[in-house]
Parts: C-alpha cells; structure tokens; sequence
C-alpha cells in the first residue's frame, strides 16, 4: 500500500511552487494535469499527486468564498422593494404604451419583408434567366469554336489538297513539253 502524504508534511514551498507552477500553466492555456506541474516542480508522483489534490481544494475554497453573496441589510431590501415597486408601475405604464404602438410597427415592418420579398423574387428570377442566357452563350461558344476548328482543319487539307494538284500539273507539264516542245 502506498504511503500517503498528509497536508502537513508536504512542506509550505512546495505547495507554493505547485501553486505558481497551476497559475503558469493556465496563464499559458495549457492543461493542467500532474504530469504539466511535475514537468515544472520536479519530485516524486507520491509527493505531487497530493500537493496539486490540496492546491485545487484551495484554490476552489478560494474561489467559492470569493463567489458567496453576503445576507442584504434589512434597510438595502426595504429600499430596493419600494424601488422595484415604482419602477414595476412605470415599466407597466410604459408597456401598455408600447404594445398600443408595436401593432403599427409590426404592420408597416410586415409591409417592408413583403416589399423585399418581392425585390428578392424578383432579383432571383432575373438571376437564373441570366444564368441561363450565359449557359446558352456557353454552349454556342463552345460549338463556334468547335467549327470554326473543324473548318480551318478543312482549309489545311484543301491547301494541302491544292499544292498536291498543282505539284502534279507542273509534272505533267514537263512531261509534255518533252513531246511538244512549242507549247508553254
């Protein structure tokens, strides 16, 4: 069975360095764990496994102390209940007032996301026709080019085509200037 450590024979330096070590690490955005402040104090697990349970425990006493809220005064609460009691008469006057006025508001409010709405469809609409106009120019685009490809491919082969024929007439011309030497 381990031995276990108590509060007091952990000595007062060393809890203040496991204290400081805690406030490093938070400060940091590190996790705090015994492994993190073993890291920065040093020691054995037996000794640091109880200084952080007791630096935690103090420092969650601390922090509930600092949290409680002391009983009011009789005279603060007396005070505070006639100030609730005026400020509830005209917060209560106030909003009769305004629920009188949020009708209104509601109303002309409704008429604008109404209108906006319209706007929107509207807008919407005439994004998609766009969209699909643009497409359409695309694809016609696409086919242009397509032809226009496919023709000048055409043209090469008809150049081609021509130079092959005209290669051939000249050798047909020599040809026949051997057997008819007056023509030209």
């Amino acid at each position: 069975m381990p031995k276990q450590l108590n509060e007091a024979k952990l000595n007062e330096t060393f809890l203040k360095d496991v204290e400081k070590a805690f406030n490093a690490l938070e400060k940091a955005g590190q996790k705090v764990t015994v492994q993190a402040i073993r890291e920065q104090t040093g020691g054995s697990m037996t000794k640091i496994c109880p200084a952080v349970r007791i630096v935690r425990d103090q420092r969650e006493s601390k922090r509930r102390e600092a949290e409680a809220v002391p009983d009011m005064p009789e005279e603060v609460r007396e005070a505070f209940e006639a100030a609730w009691v005026q400020t509830y008469r005209v917060a209560d006057t106030s909003a009769a007032d305004a629920r009188k006025s949020f009708t209104d508001q509601i109303a002309a409010k409704d008429a604008d996301i109404e209108e906006y709405e319209t706007v929107l469809f509207a807008l919407e609409a005439e994004k998609e026709k766009l969209a699909s106009e643009l497409k359409a120019a695309k694809d016609a685009e696409h086919e242009a080019r397509l032809s226009a490809t496919k023709l000048e491919g055409l043209l090469g082969q008809y150049e081609r085509d021509l130079q092959v024929a005209i290669g051939k007439l000249e050798e047909r011309d020599m040809i026949l200037s051997a057997f008819f030497p007056d023509r030209k």
